[in-house]
């Protein structure tokens, strides 16, 4: 394997682009604290191992989702980094993790495009591979512009390309992490494999089960922490959830597959954190929502963030609860708040968190 040392983000990030160049084999950086971090006296603790995706966003805002047939004006349109995998990754790094993020783009006109905003991004250290089998990846997003709220549709491309030998690869940032951190974007057998060399060297393992498919129910037994939507905790459990009561049922249901915490994310409602001894409701931070696209992605990775630097996980929800609701009033899947952000918004609102057993 091919590691090229990175001395200057912003000249290789020129230099990819003017010159077109084949990001082929593995380019891997040194640990990089972002200068806005530094800038702000925040020190990094603990470090988040995320496998994941990368994904063009293709956004437009609308004033309405359009029924089968209808065409509509959007008022505002944009390409967008973005991908579960990067911004996760991006959100455990802009909450003081140093986060290494390991993933694989497509040889084509977008693979310059990822590499361009993952120099520039501040992620302490990444992999990045590259196949000529699949195009980089990509996601349509329709956003509300009445209440910020999306749908989206995913191609995975590149990001279902990556191999066994790919992961073994990535064995030294594995056995360096406090969390590990991983979503459904990328192939099973990447995945499995992921998990397996996490759990050979006991650590923390993190599943965000989206986009759901049913081959996560293998996954599951091998999981510490899984964090579903509602959507995505009505599939694993069969139950319909439309309250608290709901969600509640769904969370012991999916404990009863050998995940040891189940953290079902409520939008604006907040979340609800299921063990096997309690249930917590733990409400939303207010917020000015302008794009919901990447609240799941900020929540995740500063969840892992807070939880590799030995946070409990009650203060840690909290805490990537305030995260989600900064990164809500950004526009854009990849907007994620500065550490600091998040600390004053805890510090001017309060969040009681309810036990409802």
């Amino acid at each position: 394997m091919l590691w090229r040392r990175i001395l200057n983000r912003d000249a290789l990030s020129k230099l990819i682009t003017e010159n077109k160049i084949d990001i082929s084999s593995t380019i891997a950086t040194p640990i990089h604290q972002d200068a806005k971090l530094r800038r702000e006296n925040t020190k990094k603790a603990g470090k988040v191992c995320v496998l994941g995706s990368f994904n063009i966003d293709v956004s437009a805002t609308v004033p309405w989702f359009p029924q089968s047939g209808e065409s509509i004006l959007a008022s505002q349109f944009g390409f967008y980094p973005g991908g579960k995998g990067a911004n996760q990754a991006l959100a455990a790094n802009n909450a003081g993790a140093t986060a290494h993020f390991i993933f694989k783009v497509g040889k084509d006109q977008f693979s310059a495009f990822a590499m361009n905003h993952i120099i520039q991004s501040g992620i302490a250290s990444y992999s990045a591979y590259q196949t000529d089998k699949a195009p980089t990846g990509s996601a349509l997003i329709y956003v509300s512009a009445v209440d910020g709220d999306n749908i989206i549709a995913i191609y995975p491309g590149a990001n279902m390309m990556l191999t066994t030998q790919e992961i073994n690869e990535q064995h030294r940032y594995i056995a360096e992490s406090d969390v590990m951190l991983m979503q459904l974007e990328t192939n099973i057998e990447a995945l499995t494999e992921f998990i397996r060399l996490g759990k050979q060297e006991n650590k923390m393992i993190m599943l965000n089960p989206a986009p759901y498919t049913k081959q996560v129910t293998h996954l599951l037994s091998d999981i510490d922490i899984i964090t579903p939507n509602e959507t995505e905790a009505s599939f694993l459990s069969g139950v319909t959830i439309t309250d608290i009561n709901d969600a509640k049922k769904a969370g012991n249901i999916i404990l009863q597959s050998g995940v040891k915490k189940v953290i079902i994310t409520l939008g604006a409602r907040g979340s609800l954190l299921c063990e096997h001894a309690r249930t917590l409701y733990i409400p939303a931070w207010s917020a000015v929502v302008k794009d919901a696209a990447g609240a799941g992605d900020a929540f995740n990775g500063a969840l892992a963030a807070a939880l590799a630097r030995q946070a409990d996980m009650v203060a840690a929800i909290q805490y990537a609860s305030a995260f989600a609701s900064l990164a809500v009033e950004q526009v854009g899947a990849s907007s994620m708040p500065q550490h600091l952000q998040v600390l004053h918004r805890m510090r001017t609102q309060s969040n009681k968190v309810i036990n409802i057993n």
